[in-house]
């Protein structure tokens, strides 16, 4: 075996230990037992430190990142404890043991020393034997579950993708009943691991399913349509994988007393969701080729400088020879966003070039041009025969508009594409109106050549356009009076209060600003742009007082958000004599929850009230928070930290009557000192009060009550006593280290007083 554990064997000795009794050979034959002891304390170091080793210290990366590694693993652990117990089961090693546990067994006045170190090796391997044991059983385990999982990821290493997907439901039930079955296998850990090695061997069959057998430069040759459909297989796999997952999560998480797939779902599908990104990328840039191969083919005029761009493009890309699958490559996905972004900006030619050429199709010479360089394309052999007569080819393009127009209208008229930042009523609209250019225009220049509107079939284009006509205007119609009716519906919400407590969030104030009303006022204006349309009375002024509403909006949430600023400034000492300062505030805020509606004449004013009033509380809090700060939070923590005895230098000695005349001096001067700060405290703590009881209320307002006062006082009348307590404390702690004997690191004792 590989890096295994070789126990020592006792040296042959001319001693048979069979045949004299374990006293004979202890008073006998010291050294031979000595020698067993010793062999027997070997045996427990190198089982020890073999069993001490973690599993992931002895696991040895082997290239293959697949489960099957984690099988190997535990019948080759499994195979080293066995060997293990088989040297241990051998004639020579079994007489150790046997002679080492017979004098252990002997009367204590027999090698008195000698049976007591034996009796203390042997409980060593006690505890030794127990713990191989205990490995054993755990390697014995782990192999027997692991064995029953080895068919199901057999597919994982010789399968595609797709078979692998059909054997994910079998893997994952495997998986499941180790879970709940194993008894050492069933961690949070271990499962993970296993979990991470199996979408390891997933991505590696993946990555041999995209390259079949060649090197990743050859990815270049081979056939597009294939190769995005093996591309996909890798995402299909993946979407599997994990949707199985899930679902035996949800099937355990229905039985909450047993075990549950608790694992960390980044370390398990992390690498595979990073592989399929980089097949995502694979996917479009291929698919980018192919579409543009495609084009090159069909040889459009006019096309040419676009079809040279890309293949440079591509040229540019190929030559920085990336390896397409290694998704670790960050340089790749750098290169790839360049290479996309002038892919998008050839696109974007692209599609102006296709749009602009058929938007040319109104214009009767430009449409001319356009048909002779797309007739190959767009008419192929069913080109007419009267191509030469411009207003017909111009009149049956626009028969085919009035189609496009019409199924568009069918497709789209319960949900059109909307011009981007336009309200839904001013989109319909914009979307109806933008349909009715597109037949109106044309049919105001055929209006000019009767000719071409007096053949049958142009009769039947005229009753086409009608009819398309009537019905776009009827939808703009239907829209508009849709409007029309709920702005009044709209318009009530003005007469709201300006302010609400909402009693789901805490009783928190939030505005009460109804957002239909700008959705109103944005339709109005974007109708007022586009013109044509008859305003309503009540729209218009609303649109007039657009800016008023949202100042008012704007205000009020900045006034919120300041007042949760200033209230949460308040320190929890004096909350309780702060409520009343904040419900001072929140009555001068009344009338906007009572009264004042968005429509209110006298909104300024109130406006300078409540911020007056939010300043007034804001100062009145700094100014607490400063006393606090600074003049007793400051002072209290000085009088914490002074020190209450007058200790003389190092090296100083002084008499008895010196160090007593010493003392009453610096109690005499720390007296007065902490006198001076007492009063700095309590004078503090007054001015705090007398400015918290001084504030101006409102007569509706209940001012502070005079037990609120004497709580605040008893307080700091606490926070007085815990500062001189540890000062107290401080100061015998000093004595204390002054007169040990450890005073100083390394000095024997203290120096002496006097």
């Amino acid at each position: 075996l590989t890096d295994g554990v070789e126990l020592p064997s006792p040296e042959a000795s001319d001693v048979d230990v069979r045949t004299l009794p374990p006293q004979d050979v202890a008073r006998d034959h010291p050294k031979l037992v000595e020698e067993y002891e010793k062999l027997l304390e070997t045996w427990c170091q190198q089982i020890e430190q073999y069993l001490e080793e973690t599993i992931e210290s002895q696991q040895k990366d082997t290239g293959d990142p697949g489960p099957r590694t984690e099988l190997d693993f535990w019948r080759m652990r499994l195979q080293k404890i066995t060997s293990i117990t088989e040297q241990l089961r051998t004639k020579e090693r079994k007489q150790v043991f046997n002679l080492l546990q017979s004098i252990a067994k002997v009367n204590q006045d027999v090698a008195v020393q000698s049976r007591q170190s034996i009796f203390n090796t042997l409980r060593r391997w006690k505890q030794v034997d127990i713990g191989i044991t205990e490995a054993f059983n755990e390697a014995k385990d782990n192999v027997k579950y692991l064995t029953s999982l080895e068919k199901f990821i057999e597919p994982l290493y010789v399968s595609s993708p797709a078979t692998i997907i059909e054997t994910l439901p079998a893997l994952m039930n495997a998986a499941q009943m180790i879970l709940t079955i194993s008894r050492y296998y069933n961690t949070t850990e271990r499962m993970t691991k296993l979990f991470t090695k199996i979408t390891n061997q997933m991505i590696t069959t993946c990555k041999a399913c995209v390259l079949e057998g060649e090197e990743s430069e050859a990815l270049w040759t081979k056939d597009r349509l294939v190769l995005i459909n093996n591309l996909d297989s890798c995402i299909k796999l993946n979407m599997a994988y994990q949707e199985q997952y899930r679902i035996t999560k949800e099937t355990l998480q229905k039985l909450p007393k047993g075990k549950q797939f608790d694992f960390s779902e980044t370390l398990i599908f992390g690498r595979f969701d990073l592989f399929c990104r980089r097949v995502y990328k694979l996917i479009d840039m291929f698919q980018t080729i192919q579409q543009f191969t495609s084009l090159s083919q069909h040889r459009f005029d006019g096309m040419e400088p676009l079809v040279d761009s890309f293949k440079s493009i591509l040229v540019a890309f190929q030559t920085k020879r990336h390896d397409l699958l290694d998704f670790q490559q960050n340089k790749f996905d750098r290169d790839y966003v360049q290479f996309n972004v002038r892919i998008q900006d050839l696109e974007n030619n692209l599609r102006q070039f296709i749009n602009q050429s058929f938007e040319q199709i109104a214009s009767i010479e430009a449409s001319l041009k356009l048909l002779n360089k797309l007739q190959s394309i767009l008419q192929g052999e069913n080109l007419r025969a009267d191509l030469e007569s411009k207003f017909g080819v111009i009149f049956n393009n626009y028969g085919q508009e009035l189609n496009q127009v019409q199924d568009q209208y069918e497709k789209c008229k319960t949900a059109p594409p909307l011009v981007r930042n336009l309200p839904p009523v001013a989109g319909h609209i914009t979307w109806s109106r933008h349909l009715y250019k597109r037949i109106e225009g044309p049919m105001h220049k055929f209006k000019c050549n009767p000719a071409i509107l007096a053949s049958k079939e142009a009769k039947k284009l005229i009753r086409m356009y009608n009819k398309m006509a009537k019905t776009l205007i009827e939808f703009e119609t239907l829209w508009y009076q849709a409007w029309v009716n709920s702005i009044e519906a709209v318009k009530s919400g003005l007469q709201a209060t300006l302010i609400i407590k909402h009693p789901e969030d805490g009783n928190r104030f939030h505005v009460n600003f109804d957002p239909e009303i700008l959705q109103l006022i944005r339709e109005a204006r974007c109708m007022n742009r586009m013109g044509g349309i008859k305003m309503p009375e009540a729209a218009r002024m609303m649109l007039l007082q657009e800016q008023k509403f949202k100042v008012y909006n704007s205000e009020l949430s900045f006034f919120l958000r300041e007042y949760r600023r200033v209230t949460q400034m308040v320190k929890p000492i004096v909350s309780t004599m702060m409520k009343s300062h904040i419900e001072n505030l929140e009555y001068k805020m009344r009338p906007a929850m009572v009264t004042l509606t968005w429509t209110s004449m006298n909104i300024e004013s109130f406006f300078v009230d409540i911020w007056k009033e939010l300043d007034k509380l804001e100062q009145l809090i700094l100014t607490v928070n400063d006393l606090m700060e600074n003049r007793v939070d400051a002072n209290l923590k000085v009088v914490s930290n002074v020190l209450l005895v007058n200790l003389p230098d190092d090296n100083e000695l002084v008499s008895l009557d010196e160090f007593v005349e010493m003392q009453e001096r610096h109690v005499e001067h720390t007296t007065n000192f902490l006198v001076a700060k007492s009063l700095e405290i309590e004078n503090a703590v007054n001015d705090m009060l007398a400015i918290m009881v001084a504030f101006d209320f409102d007569p509706h307002v209940q001012g502070i009550t005079e037990s609120e006062i004497i709580k605040v006082k008893a307080q700091y009348n606490y926070f007085l006593y815990q500062a001189l307590l540890n000062a107290t404390k401080r100061s015998l702690r000093v004595m204390k280290l002054r007169l040990s004997s450890n005073y100083r690191e390394g000095a024997a004792q203290a120096p002496a007083f006097f």
